[in-house]
């Protein structure tokens, strides 16, 4: 439910408030998702920026200077 603006954020809500089968969409479209998308992968998304964490630490203890990184996509 991402806006471009306070106001839009506020507008969408007292909308969503406003209208129960609007409402009951998102949610059951959430449930479905739950399963399905990375975005709710928590434990995936954990150990990629575990990863991450490790490549910093890596490069700080070889004194090389921070910079951009890449860490490599995890299976899920």
């Amino acid at each position: 439910l991402a806006m471009p603006s306070l106001d839009a954020y506020e507008d969408e809500a007292v909308r969503l408030a406003r209208d129960p089968a609007a409402l009951g969409a998102i949610k059951m479209r959430l449930a479905a998702n739950r399963t399905r998308c990375p975005l709710f992968d928590t434990d995936r998304y954990r150990r990629h920026i575990e990863a991450a964490y490790d490549a910093m630490w890596r490069r700080h203890l070889s004194g090389t200077p921070p910079e951009d990184i890449a860490v490599a996509p995890l299976p899920a």
